[in-house]
């Protein structure tokens, strides 16, 4: 980038020769990304008091500027809107510094997340959580959502300090939750009403996990309490590479017939790239049919399917052969919303990630062969799950826009991929976010710190 950008930007000023991914402009405002540096087009915008107050195609200076105001030349940076995350946990997220490990199999991490519930408290759920937090403010996100296993019916603990929290960062990062239980906890029709009442006055989406075998028949029960209590679905569903189990058919099925696809999303779907051709078309023509959102979850659904585990030995390894990922080209296709999502983070069911959506893409853009994933792709970490959560703004940048953005040296994929965490300007409301990551020493024996402070 040609300018020093300064510590404190004027309340007036303008970005020059920005490049900005197509699916984050008005569809006319046309010219707005190039495949390489060698004829980028070029925009400029114009910021005042926190918001976008004008976007111009073409390079250099707009015409009829105030000679007067601050001026930024990006020499083709490209410009983003700040981040929007789909599906995290931060629940769970850096138990590993509480002491647990990692496992390469999706229900033994259930299974030892849940049997850690006992050793769970206040004090340690928010440090964990608020340091996730930090950490996705600086990486540029503005908004994301976080399940949150609903162990009990009334809601629990972590529910409680996902609430409190999302109070203490309003106007920084807009923090939606989502109750997490299994398709069976909705069997007792008393208890099912009460996980649907407790979420929805946490002011959250209904979310369950819909696992091989699980109850599918009690999915009429669950969109019936979506209508009654007025709420988003979101489910885990097909986490696992098993044909010919393909659970995400009844729930488009209901989304269609009770008209709420536009209401219901549908996260990991793993097993649809392992369907035959002609059946993995059919599901998503009905996912398609029914207006249904998915997200897929590049990081840990590679690290937990096809994990190479032997099970005659576990001492032994494979090279892993599968890949936990839906058909992402496909999806988009038939006009899907796609979205890409962090999901889990230094936790027994990841034991890497820092809830950076660019990280992301730039994984799924490796795992899944994206061209062009900055420029085709942006869309699924910024104004697709910002309508899929159904945010004020979708983070197309337009005027009227906040000016929260996120400023990349890198002119085009190529550039901004392979330095993804390089050089980054995350701007929010006009102004330069100036913190830094958090240092992981902070959660040395947070477990310990919480127990002792109790």
């Amino acid at each position: 980038m040609r300018a020093t950008i300064p510590h404190t930007l004027p309340e007036r000023h303008v970005w020059l020769n920005a490049h900005v991914p197509p699916g984050l402009v008005e569809p006319g405002v046309s010219g707005a990304w190039g495949a390489s540096a060698a004829a980028p087009a070029r925009m400029a915008l114009v910021v005042q008091d926190g918001r976008i107050s004008a976007v111009h195609a073409g390079p250099g200076r707009p015409a009829g500027l105030d000679a007067g105001i601050a001026s930024f030349d990006l020499d083709g940076a490209t410009v983003v809107s700040a981040f929007v995350d789909p599906h995290v946990h931060l629940d769970k997220g850096d138990l590993l510094a509480a002491g647990l490990a990692p496992e390469r199999d999706l229900f033994e991490a259930v299974k030892r997340v849940r049997g850690d519930y006992v050793n769970w408290s206040e004090r340690e759920l928010h440090a964990r959580m608020d340091f996730a937090l930090r950490t996705a403010w600086v990486h540029g996100t503005r908004a994301l959502n976080s399940y949150c296993d609903w162990s009990a019916p009334e809601g629990p603990l972590a529910a409680r300090v996902l609430q409190a929290l999302r109070e203490r960062w309003a106007g920084r990062i807009e923090l939606a939750i989502t109750s997490l239980a299994a398709l069976h906890e909705f069997a007792d029709p008393a208890r099912a009403e009460t996980i649907a009442r407790s979420t929805a006055a946490a002011g959250a989406a209904l979310g369950p996990f819909i696992y091989p075998g699980a109850p599918v028949e009690l999915l009429e029960r669950v969109f019936d309490l979506a209508e009654r209590f007025d709420l988003r679905l979101d489910f885990h569903v097909d986490e696992h590479l098993d044909p010919p189990v393909a659970n995400v058919a009844h729930v488009a099925r209901l989304a269609r017939e009770r008209s709420w696809g536009a209401r219901t999303v549908c996260g990991h779907c793993c097993v649809l790239g392992a369907l035959e051709p002609h059946e993995r078309d059919a599901r998503l023509d009905e996912l398609a049919g029914a207006g249904v959102g998915l997200v897929s979850l590049p990081s840990t659904n590679l690290y937990l399917q096809d994990n190479g585990s032997d099970p005659a030995d576990a001492t032994r390894r494979r090279s892993p052969r599968r890949r936990g990922l839906l058909p992402v080209h496909e999806a988009r296709a038939r006009g899907i919303r796609v979205a890409f999502g962090s999901d889990n983070h230094r936790d027994p069911f990841f034991p890497a990630g820092d809830l950076d959506p660019l990280h992301t893409l730039a994984l799924a853009a490796m795992a899944a062969h994206l061209d062009d994933p900055v420029g085709a792709w942006i869309d699924t970490v910024c104004t697709t799950p910002a309508r899929l959560l159904g945010l004020a703004w979708d983070g197309v940048l337009r005027a009227g826009a906040p000016a929260d953005l996120v400023i990349h040296p890198g002119r085009h994929s190529a550039e901004v991929i392979s330095r993804a965490a390089h050089g980054r300007i995350v701007v929010r409301g006009g102004q330069r976010v100036h913190e830094a990551l958090p240092d992981f020493r902070e959660l040395d024996g947070v477990r310990a710190h919480a127990a002792s402070a109790g």
